[in-house]
């Protein structure tokens, strides 16, 4: 009987572990179909502008409608997660997503593909923040790294394949396919999920906060309808600064409506006590700066590859495959290592490799050998690695069980902010940038210059070929001024590619508040044994009914 005892609590954390590898393979898949989601729809807005014949400002709509979706649904997952259980939120979550994927490839015009792409980001806003939070539930705290590092696989990998895979399938397939693809995906996800899955009791006592949701939906919506609009209509436009505006001003309602709700002891829909907690600010502030300069920079990659290098969709996705190899591997290193040495240990590194990288990129020209071009983007790869999951390991660290749907909802809402803030504020910087260099530029061409003195010797091939004399001036010109214009383009990605490098020693300054050590498992692993072994602690059966196992 005693050999029997002992035989069964060795197998019982075996099988443990055995679950919780199978819940990390699981939310890998939801997790990836999600992100390829959110970055090969971006390949495909000019074969929908010649699709339903619009411009360029309607179909951006594709791309917002799903951003402002994800913005606003997203705080209301920790609510449906412990009204309806974690696991049969998800499925719904699958199921929305799914279908809105089906439907999004069926759309017959813009604005039903706008509306099916606002259904498919209901379902999509939820898979992030409880993937996270399943994660968190099953791995113990000196095992979080690890597991961190695994599912950042497809968290990175996602947004580099998704140029190259959604250029193929513009270029050699239908546009439709870019949707169409995520349909096996989350069927399969939501298979895997209803097997494996085990659910949690939902809470009986929760209450949905409306007055809450108005006033964050209303002020995310308006904040990132404005980081979205101001690359387009700039930063000065009536538009872009009354949404600013009204979102700051409805996010101060939505702050103070909740502190008022928590003085009186009810629920809110998202706990800000949560800043409260030393680690978790640390973790969204340097986050800010952390997202801020890895997807600002992201964006600029494209730009540069497609507009002054003449590569197509493919081709340029093909180049970027690099940097996602990179990633892929240094995500895995990276979470053994905040295991063993701690996230700030890891994190510095990843900065300053990324903040060299980045600098090399500010000198970047028309002409600069593919071979060095790539090596940046190796180097970006590994600092993307390093950089982007420790730090959500290290902000969940010591948030208590119940609060983890809370916690990782307000991560992916602040990241979601950050990303489009990145991406609007370089975007704008670029556009205004090249402006004021083809400016100076085109002053600077005079007789005596060396664009002047190419001026009449293209004028004199061209008549040389058959062209008449004024035909061949004004082609010549029109030559001269189009290098003028793309050395323009080019100053100004050194100068975004510069603020960045900037961003980023704000990003290392930040990071040094981290007080990320290595985890020590004789502190940990007491607390850690019940949770993998199914059976909550005391602490945990009290405060975190939500996230106990059913037995």
């Amino acid at each position: 009987m005693q050999v029997n005892a002992q035989a069964t609590r060795v197998a019982q954390p075996r099988r443990r572990l055995d679950y919780k590898w199978i819940v990390a393979m699981v939310v890998v898949i939801a997790v990836f179909m999600s992100i390829l989601d959110q970055t090969i729809v971006n390949i495909a807005i000019p074969r929908l502008q010649i699709a339903f014949g619009a411009d360029i400002h309607n179909v951006q709509w594709v791309l917002t409608a799903y951003i402002l979706t994800l913005g606003v649904v997203t705080p209301t997952s920790a609510f449906f997660s412990d009204r309806l259980g974690i696991k049969r939120f998800y499925l719904i979550s699958l199921v929305l997503f799914t279908a809105g994927s089906a439907l999004c490839g069926l759309a017959w015009s813009l604005p039903a593909l706008i509306f099916f792409r606002v259904l498919q980001g209901i379902g999509g806003a939820a898979l992030f923040p409880l993937s996270i939070t399943l994660l968190f539930r099953e791995f113990p705290p000196q095992e979080r790294g690890v597991a961190m590092g695994f599912f950042g696989i497809p968290a990175l990998l996602a947004p580099a394949l998704g140029p190259t895979l959604g250029g193929y399938l513009v270029t050699f397939a239908g546009w439709q396919l870019i949707f169409y693809i995520n349909v096996p995906i989350g069927i399969l996800a939501f298979f895997l999920a209803s097997i494996f899955l085990q659910e949690s009791r939902p809470e009986a006592n929760t209450t949905f906060d409306f007055l809450g949701f108005i006033f964050v939906a209303l002020g995310l919506g308006l904040v990132l309808y404005a980081l979205s609009s101001a690359s387009t209509d700039g930063w000065g436009s009536t538009t872009v600064v009354g949404c600013l505006v009204g979102g700051v001003l409805s996010l101060a309602i939505f702050i103070t409506v909740e502190l008022i709700l928590v003085n009186r002891g009810r629920q809110p829909l998202l706990d800000l006590r949560l800043f409260a907690n030393g680690p978790f600010t640390t973790s969204i502030i340097a986050g800010l700066f952390v997202v801020f300069s890895l997807f600002g920079g992201l964006f600029l990659l494209p730009i540069y590859l497609q507009n002054l290098r003449g590569q197509s969709a493919f081709e340029s996705g093909l180049i970027l495959l690099p940097q996602a190899l990179a990633s892929m591997v240094s995500v895995i290193v990276g979470g053994r290592l905040v295991d063993r040495i701690g996230v700030r240990a890891v994190m510095i590194p990843g900065l300053l490799i990324l903040a060299v990288a980045t600098w090399q990129l500010s000198f970047i020209t028309a002409y600069s050998p593919f071979w060095w071009f790539q090596s940046m983007l190796v180097l970006r790869g590994v600092a993307l690695g390093l950089t982007v999951q420790p730090l959500t390991v290290f902000g969940l660290s010591e948030v208590k069980p119940r609060q983890l749907g809370q916690a990782s909802s307000m991560n992916t809402v602040m990241r979601s902010v950050s990303s489009s803030l990145g991406i609007a504020v370089l975007a704008t910087l670029v556009q205004t940038q090249t402006k004021l260099h083809y400016a100076r530029l085109a002053e600077q061409v005079t007789a005596s210059s060396q664009l002047g003195q190419l001026l009449p010797r293209l004028q004199a091939l061209l008549v040389a070929r058959g062209a008449d004399q004024h035909t061949a001036q004004v082609a010549a010109l029109q030559i001269v001024y189009g290098l003028v214009q793309r050395q323009s383009f080019i100053l100004a990605l050194q100068d975004a590619f510069t603020v960045t490098v900037v961003i980023i020693g704000l990003a290392i300054i930040s990071v040094l508040f981290v007080r990320g050590s290595r985890t020590r498992k004789s502190a940990t692993i007491p607390e850690a044994a019940p949770a993998a072994s199914g059976v909550p602690n005391e602490e945990e059966e009290a405060s975190s009914p939500a996230f106990a196992m059913v037995e």
